[in-house]
Order: C-alpha cells, then structure tokens, then sequence
C-alpha cells in the first residue's frame, strides 16, 4: 500500500517537473523572441512602427493607444523620436491642427485629415494657412482628405493649398478626397492644371467641375475613383469621361452619380473601354445614363460588387433593360459554388434587390449592409401603381438564373412569395421580414379533402421570421404548415422567430416538436395567449 502511495507522489512531482520545464521553455522564447526584435536595424522596426500609426480610414484619427510602443523601452522610444513618418499626422480638426502643425517636421510628407461637422469649432488661422502654403510648395503633402461645411473654412484651405505663389505641388500627393456640403461648393476645375503621378485614390463629393477637359487625364495609377460632382457642376461629355477612365486602366473601384455621367451619344461609334483590374462598380442615374455608360465598360467576369441605383424607371424598363442585363451579369460571372442568394425589398416607389453567393451571406441576419453581394440594384419608379411594382418585382427574379437560388430574403413585399415552389425549386433558406402571415402560410381548405396546396419546394431547410406581421394571435397557418411538413417526414431543419409577434408558451413547445432547431427572441414569448388560438 506504501509502495502504490510513494509511486502516485513521484509521478505527482514527474508531472510538475514537466509543468516547470514548459514555463520555463515558454519564458526562454519569449526572451529571445525580445531580443530578436532588439537586434532589428532601426530603419525596420521605425517602418513597424509606421504601420502601426498609419491612418487606417478616410476620415479616421490614430486608434486609441496607438504610441503605446513609445512606452516599452528606451531604445523603441529613440528608434521612434528619429523617424519622421511617425509624426505626420495633425488630427481631424482643427484644434489638433492649431497644437501640431508648428511643431511638425516640414520634410515629412502630411497626411492632412479634416472632419468637420455642425459641432466642430474652430478657426482657420493666419500661421495655419502659411504652414499649408509652405507644405503645398515643398511638395510634401501625401494625403488631402477634407470633409467640410462651412464654406469660409473651405475657401480658405483650399486658396491656401493653390496659392498662386508657388501653388500645390502634386508629386508626392497620394490620395486626394473633396467631400464638401457648404452652402456654395468649390469650383475644383483648376485639378486639370497639376500633374499627378502617384495619385492613388480622388474622391470628388459635392464639388464644382465647370470644366472637364484633362481633368485627371495626367493621372495613370488611379485604383479607386468616385466622381459625386454638385448638380450646377456641367456634365462630361462621352468621350471625355471614357478618356478619364482609359488612362488610369488598373481602376479597382469606379463610382460615378447622374451629375457625372453623360447622356449616351448614339451617333458616335461605339467603342468600350477595358478595366480588368475593376473589383467595385457603383452607377448612379437614370437607365438611359447607366446603361449607356455600361456598354461602353469592359470589366472582368469575376467583378464583386456592381450597384446601380436608377431613377425614374417604368414597368417597362425591368423586362426590357434590367432584367436581361442582370440575367446576363449573373450568368457570367466567376462561379465559387451554384448557389445563389436574393434579397428583394420594396419600399414606397422603390425596389430593393441584391444577389450574392449564399456563402458571403449572413443567414441569421441577412442585412444588406452585411452582404457580399455582387449586386445591388435600386429601382425607384415615378409615379408607378403598387400592383405594377409588385410585377417588376417578379420580373426581376424571373431573370435570375432560378435553379440557382438556395437563399431568399423578401422584406415588405407580397408577390415576391406567391409560390417559391415553382419560382425557386431548389430553395433552401427562407428569410422574411414584416411580411403577414396569412399571405406567406394559407391557411389550408380541410373541406377539399388534400388540404391547400404547399407554396415552398421540399428542399427547404431554414425559416427565418422576423417581425411577422400576426393577426390576432392565431399561428394556425404557420403551425399547419410546420405539422404537414413534419408528416410527411421532411420537416424543417431549423426555425427562428425574431420581433414583437407574442407566441405563447404552450405553442412554442408545440413547435419544438416539429422542427429540429427552434429559435424565438424571448420578448416574442407569452405565458397564456389571451384569445387561446395559439393551441
């Protein structure tokens, strides 16, 4: 008995000795691991640091505790204190620029960040503008990202940048975003004057362009344009706009609205422009713009998003213009899997519709700011009937690729669920929002005998509702439905219920029973139901 006592201690300490051994191991690469990144050349460990203080969006300040490394050892904070690139950044307003902009290394190529909104205050003072000519003048200025409302700060910035002594040199200049929502916009026409050779990235919002001749013509690195010009600003020609976008042909993201986007001039010879390296297309404007700017674009199969958001349409314009492009988009596009996902949402005089691969989706809650969808399509109809609507609606599913459909989301909309049996026969996902629930689940004729006919296909899995739209408590249609599919052994493998729609407890348990996963938000759930039709 001793012996098997004196075996279990002298395993007992094996196992702590092992467990010393591996913190000590531990402690040993952490120690080294320390002492690896001590031995980097300074040049190195500053470019780490770099990147750990860069900007990461548009508009968006250093992240909180960003200099923390400062604080690690002495010989990180010298590293730190000798590189320049560190410090180039002001702030986004204007009490961060009045505290940094003196004491800031004019060598250092700036990142010049301004968010202005109603709350924001602040003056633009005499010192400020002679730092920014300065800056302007050596060329060492890397980003211009201003988001202003006020036009006096705007004018002031922008004379101070385009001084006509010495002026903006362009050179070092990377990224360049005009978002201005003053009273009376800037005329941003003077661009066409500067060559850019590293601009990566031009954003002009709310701007005035009254001449588009060799506007960003100089530019050939461009990977993302957005062009939202104010609606006084004069509108491009065809050929001018094609021009901009043949020179710069590794364009990523392309996003240009109706103030940008010229009438299509029939009687010119056709001809498209390729960009193959574009990943992200936005068009904003009547069909008659965004579909004549289209044809003339040659972009690649495997292209990731394409949003068009189009006003003024007619019933027509689905089944004749959308409709077959869409159908064709989708055809052929890259394919990762055969399965396809759709959101359609109407709302008032619009139509809402997305489609992407049901891998990039959300099941649970399929938002279309959530979505990796390639497509994105807004349709606002002038003055048109909801019955019509409601057509257009089915006229746009009509011309997607049917058999490929295994996700569906419908919001607000009736007769994009009249009969999923025979418009999406390979249907595994239902997602419906504020939608009746009479309208979605008859209620079945027991005096015909067969009961009513099923609207869904057998391979649907998953049903998801949120916010259903319940009459009276009565769950008879939905709980009718649930119990013919589990009879007929193919019941569903996963119900949720999301929203104020007040189930009962008694009729929850009644579900449990018929699906295999059943999810309810709890403020759904009733003790009793007060008109006891629930069971």
């Amino acid at each position: 008995m001793d012996r098997e006592v004196n075996i279990d201690r002298i395993r007992a300490l094996e196992e702590q000795i092992k467990e010393q051994e591996w913190a000590i191991a531990k402690l040993k690469r952490a120690r080294n691991s320390l002492l690896n990144i001590s031995k980097l050349p300074p040049e190195v460990l500053g470019n780490i640091f770099r990147w750990n203080v860069t900007i990461k969006d548009d508009f968006g300040g250093l992240e909180e505790m960003s200099h923390n490394f400062l604080l690690v050892c002495y010989h990180w904070f010298e590293v730190a204190a000798r590189t320049p690139e560190l410090w180039s950044f002001w702030g986004t307003d204007l009490e961060d620029w009045e505290e940094e902009h003196l004491s800031s290394n004019v060598r250092v190529p700036l990142d010049l960040v301004l968010y202005e909104t109603v709350h924001t205050f602040g003056s633009f003072s005499e010192s400020q503008r002679t730092v920014l000519k300065d800056r302007a003048a050596r060329d060492t200025i890397r980003r211009i990202h201003l988001h202003i409302q006020s036009y006096d700060l705007s004018a002031s910035i922008m004379s101070s940048l385009t001084s006509p002594c010495g002026g903006l040199q362009t050179n070092s200049l990377e990224s360049l975003i005009l978002y201005d929502e003053s009273s009376t916009p800037p005329d941003v026409s003077f661009l066409a004057r500067f060559r850019l050779p590293r601009l990566r990235h031009l954003n002009l919002s709310g701007c005035i362009i009254s001449s588009w001749d060799h506007l960003i013509s100089q530019t050939t690195l461009l990977t993302t344009l957005e062009l939202f010009p104010d609606r006084m600003s004069s509108r491009p020609t065809i050929l001018q706009l094609l021009s901009m976008l043949a020179s710069n042909p590794h364009l990523r993201g392309l996003t240009v609205n109706e103030h940008a986007i010229p009438d299509d001039d029939g009687d010119r010879p056709h001809h498209q422009v390729p960009l193959h390296h574009l990943e992200k297309l936005r068009l904003d404007g009547n069909v008659e713009q965004v579909f004549g700017l289209l044809s003339r674009l040659e972009y690649p199969e495997n292209m990731g998003k394409l949003s068009l958001s189009l006003s003024h349409c007619a019933a027509t314009d689905v089944s004749q213009t959308i409709g077959p492009y869409l159908r064709d988009h989708i055809r052929r596009r890259s394919k990762t899997s055969n399965e396809l996902g759709l959101f359609v949402s109407c709302l008032g005089s619009m139509v809402v519709f997305h489609a992407g691969e049901v891998a990039e989706l959300y099941l649970s809650t399929p938002q279309s700011k959530r979505m990796s969808s390639f497509v994105h399509i807004t349709i606002g109809f002038d003055q048109i009937l909801p019955v019509e609507q409601e057509k257009a609606t089915l006229d746009l599913i009509a011309h997607t690729p049917q058999e490929e459909i295994a996700y569906f989301r419908a919001c607000r909309t009736l007769a994009a669920v009249e009969d999923l049996r025979v418009q999406m026969p390979n249907l595994k996902t239902l997602d419906l929002c504020t939608v009746p629930l009479y309208t979605t689940f008859p209620e079945p004729d027991f005096q015909a005998g067969s009961g009513v006919q099923e609207n869904f296909p057998p391979s649907l899995q998953h049903l998801f509702l949120e916010r259903l739209v319940v009459n009276g408590y009565d769950w008879i249609p939905l709980t009718a439905f649930l119990l013919r599919r589990a009879s007929s052994g193919n019941r569903l493998d996963s119900l949720r219920v999301d929203g104020p729609c007040h189930m009962c407890f008694g009729l929850a348990e009644k579900i449990r029973g018929v699906v295999q996963r059943f999810d309810i938000d709890q403020g759904c759930l009733e003790s009793w139901c007060p008109f006891g039709t629930c069971l």
